[in-house]
């Protein structure tokens, strides 16, 4: 196009010229917005699986998981580009169980944006649960290098270093995710579970106190902490923990029917642990000179009568409790060269441990499962001579019932003068 004509564009002179500029122009627009929208409009597909990802991530925020999971599929079936619905269908398979489709989708997703932090952390829990812990650990902390703030990939990256057994690395990466997120209570919990599985039981419930410290209305972490107390032996603690952790349970999950329940239910278990304090508060034990005490049991009982079981450098020995001693109860010491051999049996109600001295004595102690493991890891750890559950302690339990029983049966009365003439005379 020529000067002149660009010029006179407008003018009422050259009408034609005007004419062939504007359709010329108008072409051109055309040509570049036809152009440009073909790069950069979205297609019908994309677009209908971008509404349905909406749908989904609506549907999982509000706990809708299977809602979600079904607009999901639907989106990756319209576009198998989208990789944010990878992610997030990886996600809900993998809380539901499916792990094998979960970490086929994270690794669709990765595959489509390689640099996804989020993806990497749903790859590392799924291949973590399905039991390729190095694969899971590498995804873990890839996650941990693109999102160096994110406290939750720090703590699944402790979760599969616990699993690998590698405490001290578990331990640093749950201190990690703390330090990042102050209020982040499975961090705190994580590193309780770290120093108890390196035997430091008092590092252990400091670290369940300070998960309480900084989040008071975890019910979670006053519960883990009461447990650790009753493991302890401090029954007053245990139960104020207890009481802590039902009401937050409460006010949690309140509404008219529940509320009620749980009222009811915090109040019956309220009433049972002020009678097991009352009960077994009496149980005390006055170690011998030059005797230490290594630990001792609540929640113990030997012929149905309930006390506690201290273990000491010199002996075993059961304390039974005020009530018990009122009636006729009395200690049972057990000198730890008399012992010949300990059986342990595990039930789903409990469990017993029987032991058998050199003198042929059986005694049997029975106690929660909560008693008995622990219970059992000392007396291994001493190196008393113990055996794991099997046949020997059932039998040595019917035997030491048996004769019980027999100890108990009244003697035949004797024969009166009378009886005895009248049955001369019937002879």
């Amino acid at each position: 196009m020529t000067k002149h004509n660009i010029a006179t564009i407008g003018s009422t002179r050259k009408p034609l010229t005007c004419l062939k500029a504007k359709v010329i122009y108008a072409l051109i627009v055309l040509s570049l917005y036809t152009t440009c929208g073909a790069l950069a409009a979205p297609t019908a597909e994309s677009q209908t699986s971008m509404q349905q990802f909406k749908v989904a991530k609506a549907a999982y925020m509000q706990g809708e998981y299977e809602l979600a999971k079904k607009h999901l599929l639907a989106a990756v079936d319209s576009d198998k580009a989208n990789w944010e619905a990878h992610y997030l269908l990886g996600l809900v398979l993998g809380q539901e169980g499916n792990f094998s489709l979960s970490i086929a989708h994270a690794q669709k997703s990765l595959a489509l944006n390689p640099d996804f932090a989020p993806a990497y952390s749903v790859l590392g829990r799924s291949l973590a649960e399905a039991q390729k812990l190095p694969e899971a650990r590498q995804a873990l902390e890839t996650a941990c290098r693109l999102d160096p703030k994110s406290a939750g990939n720090q703590c699944n990256l402790g979760a599969v270093l616990g699993m690998s057994k590698d405490f001290k690395g578990a331990y640093a990466a749950y201190k990690r995710a703390a330090e990042l997120d102050p209020k982040y209570v499975n961090a705190y919990l994580g590193m309780s579970s770290c120093l108890g599985k390196q035997g430091d039981k008092k590092g252990q419930i400091e670290a369940c106190r300070k998960a309480c410290e900084m989040v008071p209305g975890s019910a979670l972490a006053h519960a883990k902490l009461g447990l650790l107390l009753s493991e302890n032996g401090d029954i007053g603690g245990s139960m104020s923990e207890g009481y802590t952790a039902n009401v937050l349970r409460l006010k949690e999950s309140w509404n008219d029917f529940l509320g009620t329940f749980l009222t009811a239910w915090a109040s019956v278990f309220l009433v049972f642990a002020g009678i097991f304090a009352v009960i077994f508060a009496g149980s005390k034990f006055k170690p011998q000179e030059g005797e230490a005490v290594l630990r001792s049991f609540f929640l113990t009982f030997y012929k149905d009568k309930p006390g506690r079981f201290v273990v000491t450098s010199d002996r075993l020995v059961f304390v039974p409790e005020a009530f018990s001693a009122w009636f006729g109860s009395t200690n049972v010491s057990i000198q730890r060269g008399q012992i010949e051999s300990i059986n342990y049996l595990s039930t789903v109600g409990g469990g017993t441990v029987s032991i058998l001295t050199r003198d042929g004595s059986v005694h049997q102690f029975r106690m929660p499962l909560l008693v008995l493991d622990p219970l059992r890891s000392l007396l291994v750890g001493q190196g008393i001579v113990s055996k794991e559950p099997s046949a020997e302690a059932p039998a040595a339990a019917a035997a030491e019932e048996k004769k019980e029983e027999k100890q108990e049966e009244p003697a035949a009365p004797a024969k009166t003068e009378e009886t005895k003439a009248k049955a001369d005379g019937e002879a």
